[in-house]
């Protein structure tokens, strides 16, 4: 937890109730951050660990604890953060596989785009995509989508054996279409033909998720990289990224996102992890 951008992040969402924050790292490191942005750290936790790998076990412990709802990283790298937690005797895993998703919300607000996975699978089987389609799904009708609308993307809408991933996106929309009865999948479909109800008219094309898409699942993380940078830098979309698949959930910030795409992505985790049974 060391950082100034991360003890901002985790005063923010004490102060909103989004989180009751549990530090972990170097103490000296984490209380002269704390002062460098006026944060007293009054009540908060401190739990004092010796650099990445220990900061990480320390947090696992605390999970297997029954102490913690959720891991987000600080100044951890990512091999690091992610290393620690992909292990089996972590117990985080479930048996499911571990996907990304961004929710990709805009800067004038409104219905948010949920992206999978653009950060953690960097070649996703058809195993995986289905898993992420369906996390998909699930967050989309937490963010109030009574009926999410899933496009599995391929660079056309139709199956062509020379390009495998529309194929695999067939199969992918018809296996998750399967699992989820709630919810539309559709693949493949092209970038446009997914978000722009535009494109859908003037290729004359049709279907329940057509133009109107709440979720897009990518090939690739190359793909998905791509395209939530070219939402962020080109139209000024906020990204809020969380890892699904795990026990708890798990925010998998980079250090140069800003405070406010940390504190939402804290709000994601606490949506995801929120029972509402």
């Amino acid at each position: 937890a060391i950082g100034e951008a991360t003890l901002e992040t985790a005063r923010a969402a004490a102060a909103a109730k989004l989180a009751v924050p549990i530090l972990i790292g170097e103490a000296d490191i984490i209380a002269k951050d704390a002062a460098a942005i006026g944060w007293d750290l009054d009540g908060i936790e401190i739990i004092p660990a010796e650099g990445e790998d220990g900061a990480i076990a320390l947090a696992i412990r605390l999970f297997g604890e029954g102490r913690v709802a959720g891991l987000a990283k600080g100044q951890l790298h990512t091999d690091v953060f992610m290393g620690g937690i992909v292990k089996r005797t972590a117990g985080i895993r479930t048996g499911k596989r571990l996907v990304h998703l961004f929710a990709m919300l805009p800067p004038a607000g409104g219905r948010p785009l949920l992206i999978s996975d653009a950060a953690v699978n960097v070649d996703p089987d058809i195993e995986t995509r289905v898993e992420a389609a369906l996390h998909m799904a699930e967050m989309s009708r937490r963010l109030g989508q009574s009926r999410p609308r899933i496009a599995v993307l391929s660079a056309t809408e139709s199956v062509l054996p020379a390009m495998p991933s529309s194929g695999e996106a067939a199969e992918i929309a018809l296996r998750a279409a399967a699992i989820d009865t709630e919810a539309d999948f559709a693949g493949p479909l092209s970038f446009d033909l997914a978000i722009s109800p535009k494109a859908v008219a003037m290729k004359s094309f049709e279907g329940p998720v057509a133009g109107v898409a709440d979720g897009l699942v990518v090939p690739d993380i190359v793909s998905g990289n791509i395209l939530f940078k070219s939402i962020v830098w080109f139209g000024g979309g906020l990204a809020a990224g969380l890892v699904l698949g795990g026990a708890i959930p798990i925010v998998l910030t980079s250090r140069s996102d800003p405070p406010a795409a940390r504190l939402a992505s804290l709000a994601l985790a606490a949506i995801a992890g929120r029972d509402d049974g």
